[in-house]
Formats: structure tokens, C-alpha cells, sequence
């Protein structure tokens, strides 16, 4: 125990913390080996590098001669099963190539599985001022809004605002896998109490080494007839169904104003916002084969009630909702806004399941994009 102690009070004082912000783990490689009746639309292997500053692309260049633009979102915008050469950002940053003024452009991909706008609200406000500056940062939102409310349903409670500091410190684990943290601060990964041996130095210690050693790994998703996302399809088929919404007031008010929050620090930062609406495979009336497809609707219930999912029609009406919830807040704000989801079939030529782009869906919303800012300066040619 003495040892155990002194150990303690040395980590504390010898190990410095952490310092700067990351959705992802910077250095951060995986290899996805698909099965295709899995992932359909996959062709071949995936291979995902994260550079040095926690970001999917190219290092940062000279500031004078780049055009940058910064992506964030949630798994959408992540794309974690698409190889580097695939994924829409990539594609987005070839497709323009260069501004008419002849800089390079630059697309980064600070994407992280699970954020919703409440999470980019903090991923603006810090990575803004950490990064060099931005030009314009690129917003792809809403399912990762729609899915808690979906599954807290008739129980949905407002959440105290994130701009408010107690409810920004709960946030931060979601929002980013790296923030200034000391090695004796609680475990960022739980929320609320903690047993006392997770906020010792000892623990946070061999978190990090353990993070560390899966930054590079290999993953071989539905070979064998196992995988996480195989067993999630089975549930859904054949869980019970529910076919009606609850009220989605509450929800708005929430995603509206962390829109708004959006806007306003990208003003501040003299960045130009432009927002994406998310584009899914949901509708009535889908196919067997298509809903054999999907996992997503899972509703909370009672302590051991079988599971239930809502209806794909019910989930295509709440996307709706939250889609033109951000159209309303782009006309009111006078945004860019770009409704990638009348933009890309509501089907799953696009998608391997519910919302996640294969490669086509990849470079449909690459080319819509491409398209959006070609008609606007610095990128539209002069008459």
C-alpha cells in the first residue's frame, strides 16, 4: 500500500497533463476487412489514418496558399469503414482542387462516432482557436440528435444548455477523445460517479497505454456470421414495433438552439458555416430485404420488456423533422445550407444500413457539396 502510494504522489508530479483538444486519437490507424453481405457497397479493404493533429486528411500547409475547410459530424461524417481514398471529404477535397484564386484546398475530417450538435457546439468553440484558421466548417448533423430522443420517446426531458458550465464539463467525453486533463482527474469515459481507484493516476496511466495499443489494429467485420452490427439486425427484425411519435417540441427547441450556437461561434471566429442535412435510408413501405438492412429505433423500455424499434415510416418522419428544423435555422440565420437529404435516394444504394454511406452515398454527397460551393465565391469563375 506504501509503494502503491508513493507511486501515486509521483505520477501526479512527475507526469504533465494533457494538453489540447481531439475528436480523434491523434496517430490513430485501423485496417477494415468487410464481408459484403455485410457492408454492401464496400469494394475491397479500408484503410483510415488520423495525422498528428487528431484529424483525418492531409497535415495542415502554408496559410497563405491553402483553402481550409473542416468537417464535423458524427459516424456520417467519420465514415469509419471507407477507405482514406473514399471517404466524401477526401473526394470533396479533389473534386475543387483549387480556388480560383489558386490555392490548394484542404478538407479535414474531425468527424467522432455519437456526436451530435451539442458536441459541435464544443468542437467549434475549441478547436477553432486551436486549429490554424478555417475558412469555412462544414456541418453534417441531426441523426445523432434524433437517436436519443428516439429512444427516450414519451420520457424526453430538456437537457440544461451546454453553453452552461456544468453541463459543457459532463459533454466533453462525448465531444472529444483528447482534452487537457490531468492524470488524476476521473475517468472521462463516465459519467457522474465513479468508484475512488478511477480517478487515481495509476488508473488514468494504464487507460491511456491501454487507448494507446488499440490506436492500430485490424478489424474484420462479419466474417463468420459474427459482428456487433450483425447481431443488432437480428434484433431489430424481429423486436416489436412501434408506429407512432412522441413529441418532437422539446427535441427542437434543443436542436435549434445548439444550431444557433454553432452559428454564433463561427461568426465570432470569422468562419463561414454551412450546414448539411442527413440524408437516410428510411420511408414507407421499405423492402425486406431493405429493412434486413438496418438497426437503428431502438426505444427504451421497461426493466425486462422485450426490445422495441420504431418503424422505419415513424423514423423517416423524425429525420424529416430535424432536417427542416435546420433549413428553417438556415433561412433565419441566413446560412449555407446544403439538403444533402432530397439530395440522395432515400434507399440503401447509398447506405449499407440506416444512415452510413457506402461508396456510392460517399460520392454523392462529395459531388453535392462540390456543387454548393462552386457557385459561390472562391470558387465561382467571374462572367
Amino acid at each position: 500500500m506504501l509503494a502503491l502510494g508513493a507511486a501515486e504522489i509521483m505520477l501526479r508530479i512527475a507526469v504533465p497533463p494533457s494538453h489540447g483538444y481531439s475528436t480523434l486519437p491523434p496517430g490513430a490507424q485501423w485496417t477494415l476487412i468487410p464481408e459484403p453481405a455485410v457492408l454492401h457497397g464496400l469494394d475491397g479493404v479500408s484503410h483510415v489514418r488520423v495525422n498528428r493533429f487528431g484529424v483525418r486528411g492531409r497535415a495542415f500547409g502554408d496559410e497563405r496558399s491553402e483553402y481550409r475547410i473542416l468537417a464535423v459530424g458524427g459516424s456520417t461524417t467519420l465514415c469509419r469503414a471507407l477507405d482514406d481514398a473514399e471517404v466524401w471529404t477526401h473526394l470533396l477535397e479533389v473534386d475543387l482542387g483549387h480556388t480560383v484564386d489558386g490555392r490548394q484546398v484542404w478538407v479535414g475530417n474531425v468527424g467522432r462516432d455519437g456526436s451530435s450538435a451539442r458536441d459541435h457546439v464544443l468542437q467549434l468553440k475549441y478547436l477553432l482557436p486551436q486549429y490554424p484558421h478555417m475558412d469555412v466548417v462544414v456541418a453534417l448533423a441531426g441523426v445523432n440528435d434524433m437517436m436519443p430522443t428516439i429512444y427516450q420517446g414519451w420520457h424526453y426531458r430538456l437537457p440544461a444548455a451546454v453553453t452552461e458550465p456544468a453541463a459543457e464539463r459532463e459533454e466533453m467525453s462525448r465531444a472529444f477523445a483528447l482534452f487537457p486533463a490531468r492524470l488524476q482527474d476521473r475517468d472521462p469515459s463516465s459519467a457522474g460517479h465513479v468508484p475512488w481507484y478511477k480517478a487515481t493516476a495509476l488508473w488514468q496511466l494504464a487507460r491511456r497505454a491501454k487507448q494507446g495499443l488499440g490506436r492500430r489494429r485490424t478489424i474484420r467485420m462479419g466474417f463468420a456470421g459474427q459482428s456487433p452490427l450483425i447481431d443488432a439486425r437480428r434484433e431489430r427484425v424481429t423486436a416489436t414495433k412501434i408506429d407512432s411519435l412522441p413529441s418532437l417540441d422539446a427535441p427542437m427547441m434543443e436542436y435549434r438552439r445548439n444550431l444557433n450556437a454553432m452559428a454564433d461561434l463561427a461568426s465570432a471566429a470569422g468562419v463561414r458555416l454551412v450546414l448539411v442535412t442527413q440524408p437516410s435510408a428510411w420511408r414507407e413501405g421499405m423492402s425486406e430485404v431493405e429493412e434486413h438492412q438496418l438497426w437503428l429505433g431502438l426505444v427504451a423500455t421497461g426493466p425486462g420488456a422485450p426490445p422495441a424499434y420504431m418503424t422505419t415510416r415513424v423514423l423517416g418522419r423524425a429525420m424529416a423533422r430535424y432536417n427542416n428544423t435546420m433549413l428553417e435555422v438556415c433561412r433565419e440565420r441566413q446560412l449555407d445550407c446544403v439538403d444533402a437529404a432530397n439530395l440522395i435516394p432515400h434507399d440503401t444504394t447509398a447506405m449499407y444500413d440506416d444512415v452510413h454511406f457506402n461508396e456510392q452515398g460517399s460520392r454523392l454527397l462529395a459531388r453535392a457539396l462540390a456543387e454548393h460551393f462552386r457557385k459561390r465565391p472562391p470558387f465561382l469563375r467571374p462572367t
